[in-house]
């Protein structure tokens, strides 16, 4: 999640929020995240999904402009730039268009694209927003674009064009007809814009995951090209409401994109003033007062108490004439044995994991057997599988590399509370199944916390197992 931490310091330093704390943090994670980002650039050029060679177009314009995203808060290796717009560059084809092929998760553009316009439309816009505007690479790109929009009548192709169009010509003809063809295809309801995607985004985002990412690139690119700022406020409105608990919009991407469009809508100019008055249960807190001045602010009011059982009434009072947007969230924790058991064959991804034993000694080794399966119809590109580790136990890591050396899983990561494995191009019905080892270190009775596997790119389609109680003597 380096690119999120990286938009959200660049929104805290536009608006003046920030403090030497919260960047001192925000730097720490993100130089983490700038390291590791750098271990994913293939010998050669590019980069790919875990770094081995070949490289991948899609991925390779993605990390171009998260890198030149990042340079705005952080340093960023000049050098690092330069050869990964080159190597870009220099895949272009004679036609001014970049190719179909290679393309990033294997999200399966290649069978549903029609022509190579919105490839070409997305490396184009990633080297203009790195700074590249101004190469020849980009002008024949852009020219492709041009000539080939017509191809395209999805709302997340003509989103990607109308991106590249106007980072490259915010006020050209070109750019002002599809924006036009993308207002006239809007979704309006109530207060919210949002368009709907007939392809799956890049990163294989589908469903409402794609109608975020479509809306926020399109709330981009009028925002850019300073077009129908009615229809952006609605498309705000509508990524304000898609907003989960956690701040986020349930995918990496999807997270980045709306982040983006809110980041450059929080520059444009706000309304009046406003005094909003919130209350929980009729108790009030401290009124929100909104000026020009601090209107890009994200002002939070939290009730830690006064909460009870049943319903809870939440109610906002608005004085004045200022443009207000709001979100309410809610957070509550249930025992596990209140939460209904998933019905067999209903979850899209079934999980099973199986502990060898519970009550055990220290220094003694536990066998974990795992089972995942994909359930609905289709392929999952890349299945996360979020493996709960007990407190007090190590990771036999080698048993993680030999499955990776073997190519049962593609990669893992260790962190503190759990295990992250990865397994791309997961067939439904077909059966996964590996087994690592923990060593108890220390006498306890804990429960490991639960194990989740999810499509990365649709994190709706998941399964689930409940914690289970370790006892070492």
């Amino acid at each position: 999640m380096t690119y999120p931490n990286v938009l959200v310091l660049d929104y805290l330093k536009r608006t003046d929020q920030t403090t030497p704390e919260i960047q001192m943090e925000a730097e720490r994670y993100i130089a983490a995240g700038y390291q590791r980002l750098l271990t994913f650039e293939v010998d050669g050029g590019g980069f790919s999904l875990f770094g081995g060679p070949p490289a991948q177009l899609m991925l390779t314009a993605y990390g171009l402009m998260e890198f030149s995203d990042m340079a705005r808060v952080h340093y960023v290796d000049p050098a690092l730039i330069e050869r990964t717009a080159e190597w870009l560059m220099a895949r272009q084809q004679s036609d001014g268009s970049w190719p179909l092929e290679g393309l990033t998760i294997e999200s399966g553009w290649e069978r549903l694209m029609d022509s190579q316009m919105p490839v070409t439309a997305y490396v184009a816009w990633a080297l203009a927003e790195a700074g590249y505007e101004d190469r020849p690479e980009v002008a024949r790109g852009l020219t492709y674009v041009r000539e080939y929009l017509s191809l395209s009548d999805d709302a997340y192709s003509l989103a990607l064009a109308a991106n590249a169009l106007a980072a490259g010509d915010p006020q050209g003809p070109f750019t002002r007809q599809v924006l036009a063809q993308l207002e006239a295809s809007k979704v309006v309801e109530g207060d919210q814009i949002y368009w709907i995607s007939d392809v799956p985004s890049f990163m294989g985002g589908q469903g409402n995951v794609a109608s975020i990412e479509t809306t926020a690139l399109v709330a981009y690119a009028m925002l850019r090209a300073q077009a129908y700022p009615d229809v952006v406020q609605g498309a705000i409105n509508y990524l304000v409401s898609q907003k989960d608990s956690f701040g986020t919009w349930q995918t990496t991407q999807a997270t980045i994109l709306s982040l983006k469009a809110m980041l450059l809508a929080a520059e444009a100019p706000s309304g009046g003033e406003a005094t909003v008055r919130v209350s929980l249960n009729g108790e009030e807190t401290d009124p929100v007062h909104i000026t020009p001045e601090n209107a890009d602010v994200v002002h939070l009011r939290t009730f830690t108490d006064g909460t009870r059982p049943g319903d809870n009434t939440v109610a906002l009072e608005i004085e004045g004439e200022g443009a207000v947007m709001y979100q309410i969230t809610a957070r509550y924790y249930l025992p596990w044995e209140l939460i209904p058991e998933p019905t067999p064959g209903k979850e899209a991804l079934d999980i099973r994991v199986r502990y060898d034993q519970t009550q055990l000694e220290v220094n003694e080794e536990v066998g974990v057997q795992v089972r995942v399966t994909l359930q609905t119809p289709g392929m999952a590109r890349m299945v996360l599988v979020d493996l709960g580790l007990p407190p007090g136990f190590a990771v036999l890591s080698e048993d993680l590399d030999a499955l990776v050396e073997k190519g049962v899983i593609s990669r893992y990561e260790l962190t503190g509370r759990q295990i992250i494995v990865y397994l791309e191009d997961l067939e439904s019905g077909r059966l996964v199944e590996f087994g690592y080892r923990l060593r108890a270190r220390f006498p306890l009775r804990a429960k490991v916390p639960r194990s989740v596997a999810y499509d990365y790119y649709t994190p709706d389609s998941r399964g689930v197992v409940a914690p289970v109680e370790m006892v070492v003597e």
